[in-house]
């Protein structure tokens, strides 16, 4: 995701925050805003928080051959880009790269 594009989902989720200013559900604390999860300005915010954290890549899905076949043969990318390329987490893709290499690569199955 570029910079712009999160610039943009931060001011739409200021925009949202700016809509709920009256609802009795809202309330703020030292360092943060608590929002009604139920109501559809929360689930509006929640689903732009997701998207800017980067959680909407982080559901869960078995790998595939194809998916072992391409970081094996990729592992030289940074491990950034091979998530971003797969839709998967930086960190899954650490993870699932340790398990072939401790497998002996992608000829095992897994």
């Amino acid at each position: 995701m570029t910079r712009e594009e999160k610039k943009l989902i931060r001011l739409q989720i200021g925009a949202l925050l700016n809509k709920c200013q009256g609802c009795q559900y809202r309330h703020k604390t030292n360092a943060s805003i608590h929002i009604c999860p139920s109501c559809p300005i929360g689930e509006q915010m929640q689903a732009l928080g997701k998207k800017l954290s980067g959680e909407e890549l982080a559901r869960y899905r078995n790998w595939t051959k194809e998916d072992d076949a391409y970081i094996w043969n990729n592992q030289h990318l940074p491990r950034k880009e091979l998530a971003e390329r797969l839709g998967r987490t930086r960190d899954a893709v650490i993870k699932r790269l340790f398990k072939l290499r401790k497998r002996g690569g992608v000829t095992h199955a897994s």
